[in-house]
């Protein structure tokens, strides 16, 4: 089992909780992903961020370097599955600041493609593994998302997410699982309300709420991983 975060944040509040040390990782060291491991319910359980852009500093958030972490994950580290946690953006009147959700469906609104034979490949959506059981052992509810590379939303955008039923957005889950089902690998996927996407300023709520939502993405992870690597085992 691998947990993949984009941000150090969003990985410090799982790592904690699950007892987690660094490892030494089994790509080149030039490569920004970072890794984790430890135990949990007796298996072995693995967590890579996506790291640091080495000439900036700044997390490594959006879908580029999704793909590369999830690549080397597959390859390098031959998961059972992956578990992407980690903040998101929500509809403001359909989500509260702190609430965890689990993932469905993930699409991509920003790739526009306005060609007939490309449409559906453009959007997706991604599927992924999520039952009401499962939601209900992370403490989660079920919703779809859609994934992109900017935190504020375009007035078609908003559209797009009401035609899709789309209630959750962010930089990295389609990427990630559409890279993994390459392989066959399934994903789960756990994201803590940060911001409203659809708020005048979702930067601002973004960081003003980031600790408090990720408290609850590292209780649900904790509190739901064991479940996960029981059925898993089963």
């Amino acid at each position: 089992m691998v947990i993949l975060c984009a941000m150090q944040g969003e990985g410090d509040a799982i790592i904690g909780p699950l007892g987690l040390v660094p490892a030494a990782a089994p790509w080149p060291e030039c490569l920004p992903p970072r890794l984790w491991e430890g135990e949990v319910d007796g298996s072995s359980v693995k967590l890579v961020t996506n790291g640091r852009d080495p000439r900036t500093g700044a997390d490594l958030i959006g879908t580029t370097p999704a793909t590369l972490a999830t690549s080397l994950i597959v390859e390098k580290l031959d998961p059972s599955e992956i578990v992407v946690a980690g903040a998101a953006g929500g509809r403001s009147g359909r989500t509260r600041v702190g609430q965890v959700f689990m993932i469905d469906r993930a699409f991509h609104h920003d790739r526009r493609i306005p060609l007939p034979e490309f449409a559906e490949y453009a959007h997706g959506p991604e599927e992924l593994h999520a039952s009401p059981h499962l939601a209900r052992a992370f403490g989660a509810e079920i919703a779809s998302i859609s994934t992109g590379n900017a935190l504020d939303t375009l007035d078609w955008e908003l559209a797009f997410f009401d035609e899709k039923g789309i209630t959750v957005k962010d930089m990295e889950t389609a990427s990630i699982v559409w890279t993994a089902n390459l392989s066959g690998v399934p994903v789960v996927a756990v994201r803590a309300i940060t911001d409203h996407y659809d708020h005048p300023a979702p930067e601002t709520q973004f960081l003003a709420n980031f600790e408090h939502a990720l408290r609850n993405l590292g209780e649900s992870v904790a509190r739901g991983l064991p479940e996960l690597i029981r059925a898993r085992a089963g």
